[in-house]
């Protein structure tokens, strides 16, 4: 035998009848609108589901024609030249605008299926159409938060320019105020000074721009999303979250590049337009200190000079000036606390041809981590008290390029700091003379 069941008399007819009678279930219980026409496009079965949803019995349909009851654009259908491509076995699928009895419209989604005989011949043509109202209301409500995006993202793009205004505007006038500084020549090291400030100012001016650059892409993306229908509501939720990041780094960075550069304003002052001339060291480091008289007697720190009273160098004393007022104003930032009293010391001596200059306190120390960041510009460990992170920098700056030496740092946490500057010493035929 086989293994396959025949079916014969009585027995295959039962069995067919079951298959027509469940196939028959389907159709008319199914949860689409479902049409069933002859070749002539007149209507020979509707289910169930036809009727709930248009309000017309079965029998007020049953043998008229599609054009004949205008029920949708089932008609742009039965056009002659698309009809004739359904009974040659096309497939067609599109949106129409169904109408019920009492005159109301909705819209469906249409599948129309050529039905064929044993022999292939279409003898039937079935609609099969699915209420898609929820669907098209939600892209109303989806044009509506769409229109409200443009909006937004118009309010966005002009908030962006007033940014990129502002932020062409700084630039400018940093631009201005480096091209001042070198006209001026303050300091033979302003070069480097002043590309540190750049390099500094580029990070969060880099930020901003990414975070511009970013948004506009973003508005861009989802704006071709949606002239090609394919936008989905989290694409928008994506979006908004991408606007609100962006904002949020350009006020943040642009708020930290207008605050570097009040700071270079503050510590770009000229003391260094003097040239070369004699002059005792003991005595002009005491003219410095009287100087500062004003900033030290709010403390309660103690100073010491120590060295030769007589030691006559041919320097740039402005330079001096600076190294030791950015050298004591930095303990007094970050050596001691509010309120605690410390020790200050200033040393030099001659070593042949080399000065060397030393400068202590006995403070809280620098952690070893930070010993080779302390003369990076902008580097600070106390930026709340008011630390710009520059004045070491600048005294690394003048004792190397405009004196020719060398500076080095010794701390230990708990400890206290030293700073000791190797100096060559310039000899004048009046020097050599003494």
């Amino acid at each position: 035998m086989s293994g396959k069941h025949v079916l014969r008399g009585a027995g295959l007819a039962e069995w067919l009848n079951e298959d027509i009678r469940r196939l028959a279930y389907l159709i008319e219980y199914n949860p689409n609108t479902i049409i069933i026409a002859d070749r002539s496009a007149t209507i020979e079965y509707v289910n169930a589901v036809f009727t709930s949803h248009t309000g017309f019995r079965a029998d007020e349909v049953v043998g008229r024609s599609l054009d004949e009851l205008g029920l949708d654009d089932l008609s742009s259908i039965t056009k002659p030249y698309r009809w004739q491509n359904i009974l040659a076995g096309d497939v067609w699928e599109g949106e129409l605008a169904s109408i019920k009895k009492d005159g109301s419209q909705f819209p469906e989604q249409v599948f129309v299926l050529p039905i064929a005989d044993e022999a292939e011949r279409v003898t039937s043509v079935a609609f099969i159409k699915r209420d898609i109202t929820e669907r098209k209301l939600a892209e109303h409500g989806l044009l509506e938060l769409t229109d409200t995006l443009e909006k937004r993202v118009l309010e966005r793009t002009s908030e962006l320019d007033a940014s990129n205004r502002e932020l062409k505007e700084t630039l400018q006038r940093l631009q201005n105020m480096q091209d001042q500084l070198v006209q001026a020549e303050k300091l033979a090291s302003l070069g480097e000074l002043i590309a540190g400030v750049a390099h500094e100012i580029n990070t969060p001016v880099g930020i901003a721009y990414t975070a511009s650059t970013h948004l506009r892409q973003s508005a861009r993306d989802i704006a071709g999303r949606y002239d090609k229908g394919e936008m989905k509501r989290s694409d928008l939720e994506d979006f908004l979250e991408v606007c609100l990041e962006s904002s949020r780094l350009l006020i943040s960075n642009l708020d930290r590049a207008s605050e570097l550069i009040r700071s270079f304003k503050q510590v770009a002052i000229d003391q260094s337009g003097e040239g070369m001339r004699r002059f005792y060291l003991r005595e002009y480091i005491a003219e410095i200190l009287l100087s500062l008289r004003p900033m030290l007697k709010k403390t309660c720190h103690e100073v010491a000079v120590a060295g030769d009273k007589d030691l006559v160098l041919h320097s740039y004393p402005g330079a001096f000036s600076q190294i030791l007022t950015n050298l004591i104003t930095n303990s007094l930032l970050h050596a001691y606390d509010e309120g605690q009293a410390g020790r200050l010391e200033i040393s030099f001596r001659r070593e042949e041809s080399d000065l060397y200059l030393l400068f202590r306190d006995n403070g809280k120390g620098i952690a070893a981590e930070n010993i080779e960041q302390i003369f990076h510009p902008f580097f600070t460990t106390n930026r709340e008290r008011g630390g710009s992170g520059l004045g070491l920098h600048i005294v690394h700056n003048i004792v190397s390029q405009r004196l020719h030496g060398t500076i080095t740092c010794q701390s230990e946490v708990g400890k206290g700091t030293t700073f000791t500057m190797k100096l060559p010493l310039i000899e004048t035929q009046e020097t050599s003379d003494e």
